[in-house]
């Protein structure tokens, strides 16, 4: 890990993920077992500041307005004013913490394979969730739940389940939030690059691979040296998590980028 202006001028990648937040961190983790991953995040690490780590500071980075602070805040199109993050780990460097898993009948409606989701389930809550003391005020609203009918009581649970339940949090016993990039020391070092202070101004895509295997390029911006080029490979998965807009699949498999 390090900043924007390590990196040399011209690199390839077989995976250029733009976005360290709670997809682009472990989708990173993932891939770099077994092929080169470049992860861009535009904001700062999360780790040695307080107000991101530590329960007692929640909410200091929310109202840090600063252009070097892990939050952007943006109004979205109901009005409503709301954060996002600009730090790796994405907003789950921001949040409450709170952490359950998905409803039953949403996996298998969405066909996703079971044992796989339950498998990575696991793997993400070994490293970034935990039991949360319950404290007074939990205590007071999971009693009022139940004084209200919404039954039975399922206790501490990370499952979706109707009814009353203590869910996950990832706030460890000592009050120090573990974010999604703490996903990212699954990763292969060997096969990871990670820069922080990158700003993505432009994803360029070739029709057509060239002789040399690239098939387009990431334009992007550290903060002294201006415009840098990337250049990716054919077997290309990019997760444009911090790049407005949402490419469709057809335009996806038009281009050949596979997926």
């Amino acid at each position: 890990m390090g900043n924007a202006t390590s990196a040399p001028e011209t690199s390839y990648y077989d995976y250029i993920i733009i976005g360290g937040g709670t997809a682009g961190c472990p989708l990173a983790a993932t891939l770099s077992q077994n092929s080169s991953v470049l992860l861009l995040e535009r904001g700062g690490a999360p780790y040695g500041n307080p107000n991101i780590t530590d329960l007692d500071a929640f909410g200091n980075s929310l109202s840090d307005l600063s252009p070097t602070s892990p939050s952007q805040r943006f109004i979205s199109e109901d009005g409503v004013i709301n954060a996002r993050g600009r730090v790796l780990g994405g907003s789950s460097c921001l949040n409450a913490g709170f952490y359950t898993r998905a409803e039953t009948n949403f996996v298998s409606d969405a066909g996703l394979d079971g044992r796989l989701v339950n498998e990575s389930y696991k793997w993400v809550e070994k490293v970034v969730a935990f039991e949360p003391r319950v404290q007074q005020w939990q205590s007071a609203v999971r009693d009022g739940l139940l004084e209200v009918g919404v039954v039975p009581d399922n206790g501490f649970t990370y499952d979706h389940l109707y009814g009353t339940k203590v869910g996950g949090t990832i706030f460890d016993r000592d009050g120090h939030r573990h974010s999604a990039a703490d996903l990212l020391q699954y990763a292969n070092p060997n096969g990871i690059t990670v820069l922080l202070h990158a700003t993505v101004h432009k994803i360029m895509f070739r029709t057509k691979v060239l002789r040399n295997g690239q098939m387009g390029s990431a334009m992007w911006k550290d903060i002294d040296r201006g415009m840098l080029l990337k250049e990716l490979k054919p077997s290309v998965l990019s997760m444009f998590a911090a790049v407005a807009g949402v490419w469709t699949l057809n335009w996806i498999v038009d281009v050949g980028i596979l997926y």
